[in-house]
């Protein structure tokens, strides 16, 4: 049987193969007492088995998977013409493995990340950007440790529906449903 993520694993690196900002761009929904709430979140890997992604804990939407862990996610790639649309439960990932990708990325990105209070209030935007400049001189040499209220996150499909453009509007959709570890397929009207 065909493992779906395969197949979104190799759209996903054809798009990162294209000339655009962010081909790894999706967005994730998320919900809290009975609200839906959506973002966009950076993939920074794709698996056999799950998707992931790394943001603050302490966020909206870091506070929404702690309560309810089910979560969607929406891919397109309009030079691709696939449209991916996943559903899966998130966990987090370890800590050791948030704090390597922590130490992979910029400086600047790793300083924006522990002064920002992610989803809350800011009331001054220079501010922001002098608490930045301060931290970017007092870290110029040093190490930059890994906040505790940031890191990834995995996401364990249980459903991938791979949409296609089709002439007419006579789209192709399969719907790929995880049932006791074995992928099934069915096809969908447009």
């Amino acid at each position: 049987m065909i493992n779906p993520i395969n197949i979104v694993k190799e759209i996903f690196e054809k798009a990162q193969k294209l000339n655009r900002n962010y081909p790894n761009v999706a967005v994730l929904a998320t919900a809290s007492n009975n609200k839906p709430n959506a973002g966009c979140v950076l993939i920074k890997e794709i698996n056999e088995e799950s998707l992931v992604f790394y943001t603050n804990y302490e966020s909206n939407k870091g506070k929404e998977i702690e309560k309810k862990p089910f979560v969607a996610l929406v891919f397109f790639w309009e030079e691709l013409k696939p449209q991916i649309r996943i559903k899966g439960i998130a966990e987090k990932v370890s800590k050791e493995k948030s704090a390597e990708y922590f130490k992979s990325r910029p400086k600047g990105n790793q300083i924006a990340t522990i002064i920002s209070k992610q989803s809350k209030e800011l009331k001054n935007y220079e501010k922001l950007i002098e608490e930045f400049e301060k931290m970017l001189e007092f870290y110029k040499d040093k190490e930059v440790e890994k906040p505790e209220n940031w890191g990834g996150y995995i996401i364990k499909p249980f459903e991938i529906e791979i949409w296609e453009e089709g002439k007419h509007r006579l789209h192709k959709r399969v719907l790929y449903i995880k049932e006791r570890n074995i992928w099934k397929s069915i096809f969908l009207y447009p």
